[in-house]
């Protein structure tokens, strides 16, 4: 047993690199915020040393630091922001992949970004051989432009108390398999050997990079603060509740050299982030140590190789679900009054939308257009009863999995229970609701929300009388609202044969259902419709459907709301230049956008 003494200074000792772990809570906020403000760090902590010479890279408890505000290896300040380097948006004379010799405008900012709550969990998972699912409790990330993976993440005082919660107990379950994660054949006479092992070899994989000598020497000086009095296993868990906790772990970096050119390794975990969420593999990381992936083809390759990996399966899934807005479909609710059936289907729905997605984006390798004019679903028995009309116990007939829903008129996504409850109220259908997500998410039309324009919203009076289409024609008779309502209104009014789950209907309210549209947006697809479904059709031919999907696939996968921003134009013209065939195909335009200049180059902040 160790004298009282002892206890005292190990007890010290592990308050202090608590205290450190604190501290770099407090750098990680600031570095979020861009803050410039002095932050007080504890007791015998020099300003800077908690991270060292690398905010973006290692936390390095308790070790000497660079002065507060030095700029560290990866470009960023301890003070929390990042330092200036890159291009000033342009470059002159540059040409860009995929294949188009177009001239690459403004850039992506140099930045750095958290990661997104998905990320967190799959990255944990992966560094720790773990199933991390800590993350789902976190505070929901935030949306940008409808993605969640974005550069608007932020750490604030209540993530930081639940990434302490889940880094504590990931360092323990970390500790239960040290002899896996960090094993010593002799921990009373080696540890140290065998912990420094170790942090080289765990630090390179949570950073994303190698560490730094400092880096591990300050991580090694908390494993000792943490096995004194207590064990090698204690030490461990130690260190990995602290790199949990990093902001090297928690920020994927895009500052680059200072032409703006991002390094291998931050390249390499651009690539592995964008196809299958997680950090980059071996191979990799074995291409960036060898410099390798500043060639565009040699990013292609690995590209293609990831997105073949199972992972990139749910990444493209969740891409275009969040895209559409049918990822909330899992926390939509409706009047079981009104639709009893909903709560049993809901599940099927869910499923639904991710198998469709996959089987025609990643299997198959199909375009955009096949998300709207599909006339075949993946969707359960007890959902595919519901779209064919028929009655409980029928048998569904399928085809490699699949039904046939050629025999109704029912076409692609948009017409899936996913889409039709989510852009629905609890009680009743919504036509503006759907109008609206058609026009903003799916065509990129620009709807100025009711408040912008000073419009008090009055919902019209409900009426047993009438059909929902003959209640909201109150909006064409309404100065106020008769000017943007002229353009949603008939794309909604085109779903009303699909009610508030999406059961076909033929009667509301003794009255029969009108599905007819006539569309004068400016747009290619306007026209007259008998219903959905044709809209549908015709909006999957469109080249606003392209353009559209091209400019949000790529607000997702640069993780940036660049709407209307010429990078955004940069990409949209790269896309054009495109072979035909390969314009809609999701696959295609991120092989492509890995291989262009506009993934490797940033621009100034």
């Amino acid at each position: 047993m160790p004298g009282a003494s002892t206890c005292v200074r190990v007890a010290a000792r592990k308050k202090q690199a608590c205290a450190d772990i604190r501290f770099v809570f407090a750098l990680i906020a600031c570095a979020v915020a861009a803050c410039r403000a002095v932050v007080s760090p504890p007791e015998g902590v020099v300003p800077g040393g908690p991270i060292g010479p690398a905010a973006a890279g290692g936390v390095a408890p308790g070790a000497a630091g660079a002065a507060a505000g030095a700029t560290n290896t990866s470009g960023i300040t301890a003070a929390g922001g990042a330092a200036g380097n890159g291009a000033a948006g342009m470059l002159p004379g540059t040409t860009g992949q995929p294949g188009s010799g177009a001239p690459i405008g403004e850039l992506l900012p140099a930045r750095i970004r958290r990661l997104s709550n998905r990320e967190f969990d799959a990255s944990a998972s992966a560094l720790l051989g773990v199933e991390s699912k800590f993350a789902v409790s976190f505070t929901p990330d935030t949306r940008q432009d409808f993605f969640t993976r974005n550069d608007a993440q932020r750490v604030d005082p209540v993530y930081m108390t639940q990434l302490d919660d889940a880094a504590k107990k990931l360092a323990e379950m970390a500790k239960g398999k040290v002899d896996q994660l960090a094993p010593c054949a002799n921990a009373a006479q080696g540890g140290d050997a065998c912990a420094s092992e170790f942090i080289t070899k765990f630090a390179a994989r949570a950073y994303r990079r190698p560490a730094t000598m400092r880096e591990t020497e300050a991580l090694v000086a908390l494993y000792r603060a943490g096995a004194e009095g207590a064990t090698y296993a204690d030490g461990i868990a130690l260190v990995v509740q602290a790199v949990l906790m990093s902001p090297g772990f928690l920020y994927l970096s895009e500052l680059g050299d200072a032409s703006g050119k991002l390094t291998d390794y931050e390249i390499a975990s651009q690539l592995s982030y964008l196809f299958v969420g997680a950090p980059p593999d071996d191979a990799l990381l074995q291409a960036a140590a060898a410099g390798q992936l500043q060639n565009a083809a040699t990013r292609q390759e690995h590209a293609r190789r990831l997105v073949m990996d199972q992972r990139a399966s749910a990444q493209i899934t969740r891409m275009v679900e969040e895209w559409l807005g049918i990822d909330r479909i899992a926390d939509t609710a409706k009047d079981s009054n009104v639709y009893p059936e909903f709560a049993g289907l809901r599940d099927a729905m869910q499923k639904e939308a991710d198998a469709f997605i996959a089987e025609a984006l990643w299997k198959r390798g199909g375009t955009v257009s096949d998300l709207m004019t599909a006339d075949w679903t993946p969707a359960e028995d007890s959902l595919a009863r519901m779209y064919l009309n028929m009655q409980g116990g029928n048998q569904v007939t399928r085809s490699d999995g699949m039904v046939s829903l050629a025999g109704v008129r029912r076409r692609g996504i948009l017409g899936q229970g996913a889409f039709l409850s989510v852009y629905a109220h609890a009680h009743e259908t919504a036509p503006v609701l759907r109008g609206v997500a058609v026009l903003r998410r799916v065509l990129c039309m620009n709807i100025p929300a009711p408040t912008s324009l000073n419009v008090n919203i009055v919902p019209p009076v409900q009426d047993s009388s009438k059909t929902t289409r003959e209640r909201f024609a109150v909006h064409s008779k309404d100065a106020a609202c008769s000017s943007c309502h002229k353009t949603i209104d008939p794309i909604g009014f085109s779903f009303e044969w699909l009610d508030g789950m999406g059961r076909e209907r033929m009667m509301e309210n003794g009255h029969p259902i009108d599905s007819s549209a006539q569309l004068m947006a400016g747009l290619s697809v306007d026209g007259s419709y008998p219903d959905s479904a044709a809209l549908s059709a015709k909006i999957g031919t469109s080249p606003e459907l392209a353009s559209c999907f091209a400019k949000r696939l790529f607000h997702s996968a640069a993780a940036s709301n660049t709407d209307g921003a010429a990078v955004e134009q940069s990409f949209v013209a790269q896309v054009e230049a495109l072979p035909p065939e390969s314009r809609g195909k999701l696959q295609e335009l991120l092989v492509a956008f890995a291989g262009s200049e506009l993934f490797v180059k940033r621009g100034a902040q």
